[in-house]
């Protein structure tokens, strides 16, 4: 039986890194998946935020972001172009609407969102908005919130160990890591050469070493926020 799956990442490349292969494998037995990308993900990188809306031209980064998830069987994408590195100053009950929209509209089973324990405050963000719109009230049909990691944003989170990412949910994906590798390659926005930790390179040691710690050859690692199972 299919899921409705949605994924709602703060940044580009943030579902491609987080559960990439996941995606593929879901789109593979079936599931429809949809994707919300929140933020726009490239006007901090520049001195001023008018100064990066010159700089970029968002339509084209888009543009690059929706091939590479081709590569993933990835089209039913929408953005929201949410300032970057700046949603801690919007209201967050504004973040949760924009959320709450998917929700109402596409009913899904699974969800997949950014780590509340992250560094950047667009994914801790992102995180809180879905894990409020996605509350377990009565008659839901939602069943399950995963959170995933995000390379050179989870693993360099200043939280204390008691709140750094603890995966509980592994997904197998040893026949869909190439796709996924070729997704971040084809968005040269998002990847970086070696030794950083967003390279192609690091990513696939880092899917290798995931799956290694679950007997898989490779793997995305999850934390499973909430499951509600209505038969056993």
């Amino acid at each position: 039986m299919s899921k409705r799956v949605l994924v709602v990442s703060a940044h580009i490349g943030d579902e491609i890194l987080g559960c990439g292969g996941t995606m593929l494998r879901h789109v593979q037995k079936g599931d429809p998946v949809s994707l919300v990308v929140l933020g726009e993900g490239w006007t901090s990188r520049t001195r001023s935020l008018q100064k990066g809306l010159e700089a970029v031209d968002l339509d084209a980064f888009e543009d690059q972001a929706r091939a590479a998830l081709q590569i993933l069987s990835i089209s039913d994408i929408q953005f929201h172009r949410l300032p970057d590195n700046r949603f801690d100053r919007l209201e967050q009950l504004d973040v949760v609407k924009i959320v709450e929209g998917y929700k109402t509209r596409l009913q899904p089973d699974i969800v997949y969102t950014n780590s509340v324990t992250d560094l950047g405050v667009d994914q801790r963000t992102t995180c809180l908005a879905v894990a409020t719109a996605f509350r377990p009230l009565p008659g839901e049909a939602f069943s399950e919130l995963r959170t995933f990691e995000v390379r050179s944003s989870t693993e360099w989170s200043a939280s204390p160990a008691r709140q750094s990412f603890q995966p509980n949910h592994f997904v197998d994906i040893s026949e869909t890591l190439a796709q996924k590798i070729s997704a971040l390659e084809s968005l040269s926005t998002e990847a970086r050469a070696w030794p950083h930790s967003r390279s192609a390179s690091a990513v696939q040691h880092h899917a290798l070493s995931r799956g290694a710690s679950v007997g898989l050859e490779a793997a995305e690692a999850f934390s499973v926020l909430r499951s509600i199972r209505r038969m056993i």
